[in-house]
């Protein structure tokens, strides 16, 4: 089968953000146009996918911010065209430990991305330690 040809259910799992950038520089953009916005996920290149969630898991001791999401179309995000500012979420101050866990901050996202699309993310003030992102997601 080359694919899902009516996607309710995804094919395959799809994980996204894997070996990906610490997240830690600010880009003060709404526009996805950032250079310092990070690639975290391009859904499958012939039929797409569905994007359950992201996973925002701090590494360390950071000041709190704000973690900005962007759709973008496939071409290059530097055009602001290409993209969509879809929303952001509040990122608590985290203190690193080896006694108790960092926060998980779970974005839920819930939708299909069309073949080729991606999602960026980016920090609105620069943090210490930075953040990774996990996307949990599948292809169709």
């Amino acid at each position: 089968m080359a694919g899902n040809a009516t996607p309710i259910f995804s094919r395959i799992g799809a994980i996204g953000g894997i070996g990906s950038t610490t997240i830690l520089t600010a880009t003060g953009d709404y526009t996805g146009v950032g250079g310092n916005n990070i690639l975290i996920f391009t859904s499958d290149a012939t039929n797409g996918g569905f994007v359950q969630r992201i996973r925002f898991k701090a590494i360390g001791t950071n000041i709190a911010t704000v973690m900005r999401v962007y759709i973008n179309n496939g071409s290059t995000n530097a055009t602001a065209t290409n993209n969509v500012f879809y929303g952001e979420v509040s990122l608590p101050a985290t203190t690193a430990t080896n006694t108790a866990a960092t926060v998980d901050v779970d974005y839920p996202l819930n939708f299909a991305l069309a073949a080729g699309y991606r999602l960026y993310a980016g920090v609105a003030t620069t943090v210490a330690s930075g953040w990774v992102a996990s996307v949990i997601a599948g292809a169709y």
